[in-house]
């Protein structure tokens, strides 16, 4: 898409992410000699930020270099302290970092290509609670960097159509860092670890076709390899795998329409609607990641002050339809049978600066 932007463009940008998640207790057993539950975890998310940084410089006729730094995949919550379900967990984060380094070039009137190296930085920390003869916590955490790349076409076969075309590769990681468990009494330890981490690759077919000079209409399909992420296993410093909590991840697609119309040449507006798929499934899904198929109803604008800067702000809403979460955690001998509701809604609010060089 490079070679559609003449000279330099540089756009920076944040989302800020509002999620709201409701976990409804649906029968849950805890440990034998467990403290009793002091309530449902509240809303585990806060307001988020998440910034963004792409630039493009158009070299000659033909080719063109960028660089984008973005973020990818993320979780961010943390539930009540004493919550039922803290025996599957008390706190989540993963943070990921992508510094991708672009180049495209135009074949010719009607084809382009392009490609990224992924520079991708990844940070995870898993918290939850693990009861003996009392009750503790434990702590897996650990970072890595990793190596993945990307790829398009874009095409305009008929004046004003394009197809664009694109796979991510999927980038697996080997988190480097410390298991932690204090205050159970049998179980606790604290040891160096490895656990791998593999986020999903990504392939999108696009297209965009522009009806007159005012309106175009899009439209994509996106196939998601979620599958990659079947669990998450611990190996020690000494070798020894420890067992395995499933995830059991499914692949999904996602589909979406939307418009732009130009209203005059100072202002742009859009809307759309998107269908994506959980990878979460009934039999593993887990209080980290209460998930669940989504719908995105979306809106936004550009604002061209001049022949050099712009602005868009955008806003989104994700329904998020309501799942069951049944799963077993703590210590075999001494189970708790996790069972819940869940369901949930993300606002989005968008704001982006364009500079043209």
């Amino acid at each position: 898409g490079m070679t559609y932007l003449p000279g330099g463009n540089v756009n920076v940008g944040v989302h800020v992410l509002v999620p709201d998640s409701d976990i409804e207790n649906d029968g849950t057993t805890l440990p034998v000699g467990a403290p009793t539950s002091t309530g449902d975890g509240g809303n585990p998310y806060d307001p988020t930020p998440i910034p963004n940084f792409y630039i493009s410089k158009q070299i000659n006729n033909q080719f063109w270099l960028g660089l984008g730094v973005s973020a990818p995949f993320g979780l961010s919550n943390e539930y009540d302290d004493g919550w039922f379900g803290r025996y599957d967990s008390t706190e989540t984060s993963l943070t990921t970092i992508d510094f991708s380094p672009s180049a495209a070039f135009k074949v010719n009137n009607w084809l382009s290509v392009g490609g990224s190296v992924i520079i991708q930085y990844a940070d995870a920390e898993l918290k939850n609670n693990i009861f003996t003869t009392s009750e503790g916590t434990q702590t897996l955490d650990g970072d890595d960097i990793s190596v993945g790349w990307k790829a398009g076409i874009l095409a305009e076969p008929l004046q004003g159509t394009r197809v664009g075309l694109d796979y991510r590769s999927r980038v697996n990681h080997e988190l480097e860092g410390r298991l932690v468990i204090e205050g159970a009494p049998g179980a606790n330890t604290n040891i160096a670890g490895q656990a791998g981490l593999h986020l999903p690759d990504i392939a999108t077919l696009s297209l965009a076709h522009d009806v007159n000079e005012s309106l175009t209409l899009l439209g994509s399909a996106t196939w998601f390899g979620w599958n990659s992420f079947e669990d998450i296993q611990v190996r020690t410093g000494a070798g020894t795998l420890l067992t395995p909590v499933i995830q059991n991840y499914q692949s999904t697609y996602a589909f979406s329409a939307g418009f732009d119309y130009k209203l005059d040449d100072q202002w742009t507006v859009r809307a759309g609607y998107q269908f994506d798929e959980t990878p979460t499934t009934d039999e593993y899904r887990t209080t980290r990641t209460p998930d669940g198929d989504r719908h995105w109803f979306t809106a936004g604008a550009t604002y061209n002050l001049n022949d050099q800067w712009s602005f868009d702000v955008s806003g989104a809403y994700i329904d998020i339809a309501e799942e069951d979460i049944n799963i077993t955690r703590n210590i075999a001998a001494n189970p708790s049978q996790v069972s819940a509701d869940t369901d949930g809604y993300v606002a989005i609010l968008g704001a982006a600066v364009n500079y043209k060089f």
